[in-house]
């Protein structure tokens, strides 16, 4: 494997000029000119130094630090990393912000949120962006993210060594950069180890990253500044879903962490969930006068017409833009975004006001799960918290969903201050087109009617999440092509954000991460790629494999008749019905254990050991349980 690995990446690397080291520090005698390739290794030895500021960014650390253990494990030699305080001579690779930036004209702060710089002048490598600084100020900002972690949380300390899997080397624990603070530091050293080293994550334990084997490594081109496309990137895999869980196997928190940011997730700050439920609604609204005048909302419903109501959530608003104080439990709210979306129920007030605005949404029904019942009430109250906000803060947002019932633009204009995130069901994409149709229109008509920037909630639920709750296994319904060209569609739309429900498979996963950062990406170089980098010899059936479920689970012809419900898909019946067919299963079986026949190394028994156990003994516990269920003819 790793031979084949270093024939595929030899055209990525050119051998430079041997030059003397220059001591123990790792630095270089001499300064090669700019069209010369710039070594980082020279015959398993270091031939240049990783400079930072003598008091680096977390970013920069961590960044620091990724260069040096990655490039340990291509080619056996440490780089050396070195402050701005040392006295180097030679090559220099110059990570994050220092002197030595500042005197060739490069800042952090000069930078674009999210911008980095991969540069190449002689004899050195810069890779900086704008990072989040470490000051009291910056210390002490709140916020709350979608899923309800703490800007505080998203900043956890983690033993770098010991997670990386060389617990020999551990040193002090370093605090991570949060996923929501500016970390264009770490972008560059990122990108930098995909485009110059080969180094590829396809998940958070070591055996799911490919590290090239090389005693030479160098890099040179022309310089590279960019940022990523979507610049809010929250598909957070925890592994929770069957799928994720058995195809990466073990791995600790601190991993996860370190392969979050490896994917480039995070970004700018933004938030979009419930707010009004029981436990916001006792803590900020406990008075009978604020709540829903419905008995069966049992207080997990506000008087979303009463004025008092209005004031009180924009003085809310105004508190969080302000900084002052905490946001009540259960608030979601980051950056310029502060978010009001009501509970997941329709349990709303009865009192007159509310009763007139909610009989104008009658008009607004589509016959889909994304319909418009209810789209004047609430547009309604959150254009009124927003004109309130505006008073004051006139360069923040109200963060709102665009779902449910609520999913039609309403008959009015928006305030400019409302950002919408419209809710896609884009699992159902392939295979039903009157639910893809529906949200297709509602995006087009949202983005039309709207002035500030618009996100989106996007479902990877279905078929899984019918599954676990039934308690039966799905067939995989795979799709990377679709989600891709969903994302890359979302993209050139002005889609600034998105925010995943659900889990995907791991390659999926993948491929929708790299399209986020790049949608001009070729998906099926991604994916023959990752299939020869991660299983060798077996990655040929392997892909196979997985592109036959994929042709499978997108076929809409299987999903005719009374599988297709004009709101959903019998999901169960279609997987072991039509999809998981005797015949096609044995089709499959064949290409898996071809695949188990072609494993060479312990790392690709393993992961297609992993693969088979996810994917291959899911699908065959579905059938034969389905079969097991069905009555005796």
């Amino acid at each position: 494997m790793r031979r084949q690995v270093s024939d595929f990446l030899l055209g990525l690397f050119r051998v430079g000029l041997f030059l003397q080291l220059n001591g123990t520090n790792g630095a270089v005698e001499g300064t090669p000119t700019a069209d010369r390739p710039f070594l980082l290794v020279e015959q398993g030895r270091p031939a240049c130094a990783i400079v930072t500021a003598e008091n680096p960014t977390p970013a920069a650390q961590l960044a620091a630090l990724e260069l040096q253990h990655h490039v340990l494990q291509i080619s056996g030699a440490e780089i050396p990393i070195r402050t701005e305080k040392d006295s180097l001579v030679g090559r220099r690779i110059l990570v994050g912000e220092s002197a030595a930036t500042r005197q060739l004209g490069l800042r952090g702060a000069d930078f674009p949120s999210q911008e980095y710089l991969i540069g190449f002048r002689p004899g050195t490598i810069i890779l900086l962006g704008r990072d989040w600084e470490d000051t009291p100020e910056n210390r002490a900002a709140e916020g709350r993210s979608t899923s309800g972690e703490s800007l505080q949380s998203l900043r956890p300390r983690v033993d770098y060594w010991k997670a990386v899997g060389q617990p020999e080397r551990s040193q002090d624990a370093i605090e991570l950069p949060g996923l929501y603070d500016d970390q264009g530091t770490c972008l560059a050293v990122y990108d930098f180890l995909e485009r110059f080293a080969g180094v590829r994550w396809y998940g958070p334990a070591p055996l799911q990253i490919v590290v090239p084997s090389r005693t030479d490594l160098s890099a040179e081109g022309a310089d590279v500044r960019r940022s990523p496309a979507l610049k809010h990137r929250s598909a957070l895999p925890a592994g929770n879903w069957p799928f994720l869980r058995g195809q990466w196997g073990s791995f600790t928190p601190e991993q996860l962490q370190l392969y979050w940011r490896r994917s480039r997730q995070g970004g700018e700050r933004w938030a979009g969930n419930h707010t009004f439920y029981r436990a916001t609604i006792q803590a900020a609204f406990n008075a009978p006068k604020y709540q829903s005048k419905n008995p069966r909302s049992q207080g997990s419903q506000l008087c979303y017409s009463n004025p008092e109501v209005v004031q009180r959530v924009a003085q809310l608003a105004r508190d969080f833009f302000d900084g002052k104080g905490s946001l009540p439990d259960g608030w979601k709210a980051m950056g310029n975004y502060f978010a009001i979306v009501p509970d997941d129920n329709l349990n709303l007030c009865n009192c007159p006001a509310c009763q007139a605005l909610l009989a104008e949404g009658e008009g607004h029904k589509t016959g889909y799960f994304s319909s418009g019942e209810i789209s004047d009430y609430w547009f309604s109250f959150v254009n009124e918290v927003a004109r309130e906000t505006r008073k004051t803060h006139p360069d923040k947002c109200i963060a709102t969903l665009a779902y449910w019932a609520y999913a039609v633009p309403p008959d009015f204009p928006l305030e400019p201050n409302v950002s919408v995130a419209p809710c896609l069901h884009t699992c159902y994409y392939p295979v039903h087109a009157g639910i893809r149709d529906n949200d297709l229109k509602l995006l087009k008509q949202w983005r039309e009617r709207t002035q500030a920037p618009m996100y989106a909630w996007v479902y990877y639920h279905h078929p899984m999440e019918a599954g676990l709750i039934g308690k039966w296994n799905c067939f995989p319904n795979v799709m990377p092509h679709t989600t891709a060209r969903a994302m890359q569609q979302y993209i050139r739309d002005g889609i600034r954000g998105i925010y995943e429900c659900g889990e995907q498979d791991q390659l999926e996963q993948y491929v929708m991460s790299r399209v986020w950062d790049d949608p001009a990406v070729d998906v099926d170089a991604v994916m023959t790629e990752f299939f020869r980098l991660y299983f060798g010899p077996a990655g040929v059936p392997m892909e196979q494999f997985y592109r036959r479920l994929e042709e499978i689970a997108g076929d809409v012809s299987l999903y005719a008749g009374p599988y297709t419900r004009p709101n959903g898909i019998e999901w169960k019946k279609v997987a072991w019905e039509r999809l998981g067919t005797a015949e096609r299963m044995a089709e499959l079986g064949t290409l898996i254990d071809q695949a188990g026949a072609l494993a060479e190394t312990d790392a690709q028994k393993q992961r297609l050991a992993q693969w088979h156990s996810a994917l291959w003994d899911w699908m065959r516990r579905g059938r034969e349980e389905f079969l097991a269920a069905q009555p005796a003819p």
